[in-house]
């Protein structure tokens, strides 16, 4: 199974909000200048283009066996096996969970959370 996921707690927060910067900017420009121009078409297009690369290009991929997290670019992929994942707790859309010593919180949307929760379930249970 494929879906999406986005950091969760005060990254995600933080990254957001520097793309909201962006739109903030093509604000204020217009305002500035009080029309429309080439500053807030700019911004306002870059804004709509990074904040759907950033929302589409976060993919995560569910195996029997691990979790998936697919780079937004490069060639870099992180993989969580179920069976080496420590302290795993969900929250009505968030994963929280322990790797090699590094905690990791993503949230994820409602079907495929409760996938990977029985996913995970179905490998403490064997």
């Amino acid at each position: 199974m494929k879906g999406y996921y986005q950091p969760a707690g005060l990254i995600g927060w933080v990254n957001w909000l520097w793309i909201l910067m962006i739109a903030l900017f093509g604000l204020i420009m217009q305002l500035e200048v009080t029309h429309l121009n080439v500053w807030t078409y700019g911004a306002v297009a870059a804004f709509i283009v990074i904040a759907l690369l950033t929302y589409f290009r976060r993919r995560v991929a569910l195996t029997k066996e691990a979790l998936w997290i697919l780079p937004m670019f490069g060639v870099h992929t992180d993989k969580f096996r179920f069976s080496e994942m420590a302290h795993v707790q969900f929250t009505k859309r968030t994963i929280l969970f322990s790797y090699d010593g590094e905690h990791y919180s993503f949230w994820m949307n409602q079907r495929f959370l409760n996938n990977l929760k029985k996913e995970i379930e179905g490998q403490t249970n064997d």
